[in-house]
């Protein structure tokens, strides 16, 4: 019999949450991905650091909860966006190389892709052998805390290199995007990790790590109206240099014209 807790397949209303909002950020990606396919960025703003590590944070906790699940132990419909994630994550990446490197260096983006698969199968294996169901698992306690690097920096602007939108006070509005779902999303989880270290489990990394994510996505937000500030002050100012050359350009044309209109009746009685 279903817990009075249970929200529809889920173990609770967090759950299902937690879930629906991590899908949602999961797709954010193909906006980026569909403006990288069209040159519609700026490719000195890309990075693919967002999404790596979106893939990287979705792949180690599906394969972690995956090995640590017990035979008897029910599948968790949690994992699916997880598993979701992962997939996505690893397609984001490959079109992203490919709409980045392959016109310009198809070696390069074998030599990338090559990179990818074998870190992944690499981590994979090394899960698979070293997690298990066994509680104090050293292994999985290990990877959770790697997962969590991963988790903070899923967080940074999906697809743009927050580094150069500093560097250059750029106010990035594609970033808002993902800042906006990506808020809503790491608030949902950290509700969620909250109420189940409350009910005796040990969710501190998650806490931790949707803790610094939420602070992240405010900092988007941040940056994108003091950068968009900048440029309009910056803008005026561009507006302002054009208005006074308009002005002394017409000056100066008029001044021409009324000295051409002085000086003509002076010719016109030296002419009589």
């Amino acid at each position: 019999m279903a817990s009075s807790k249970q929200f529809l397949i889920f173990s609770d209303i967090y759950c299902f949450l937690g879930f629906i909002t991590q899908i949602l950020y999961n797709l954010i990606p193909i906006a980026f991905i569909y403006q990288l396919k069209h040159n519609v960025l700026n490719r000195d703003r890309i990075s693919c650091v967002g999404i790596s590590c979106l893939y990287g944070n979705a792949f180690i906790y599906f394969f972690i909860s995956f090995f640590k699940r017990k035979p008897d132990d029910e599948i968790d419909p949690l994992d699916f966006c997880n598993l979701a994630g992962a997939y996505l994550g690893f397609v984001y990446i490959i079109l992203y190389i490919y709409y980045v490197y392959c016109k310009i260096n198809q070696k390069l983006s074998i030599v990338l892709i090559s990179i990818l698969v074998f870190v992944s199968s690499s981590i994979f294996l090394i899960i698979m052998f070293t997690v298990d169901s066994n509680e104090d698992n050293i292994s999985a306690e290990l990877f959770n805390w790697i997962g969590v690097i991963f988790n903070i920096l899923e967080n940074l602007p999906i697809g743009f290199n927050i580094v150069y939108l500093i560097k250059n006070k750029i106010s990035e509005k594609f970033t808002l995007f993902g800042a906006f779902f990506g808020i809503i999303n790491e608030i949902t989880w950290l509700a969620w990790a909250i109420h189940g270290q409350v009910q005796g489990g040990d969710l501190i990394h998650s806490i931790v790590a949707n803790i610094i994510g939420i602070c992240i996505h405010i900092t988007q937000f941040f940056i994108f109206f003091k950068f968009r500030k900048y440029e309009d002050i910056e803008g005026k100012k561009d507006d302002k240099i054009n208005e006074i050359d308009n002005q002394d350009n017409n000056n100066l044309i008029s001044n021409l014209e009324t000295t051409q209109e002085s000086k003509e009746p002076d010719y016109i009685q030296d002419f009589l």
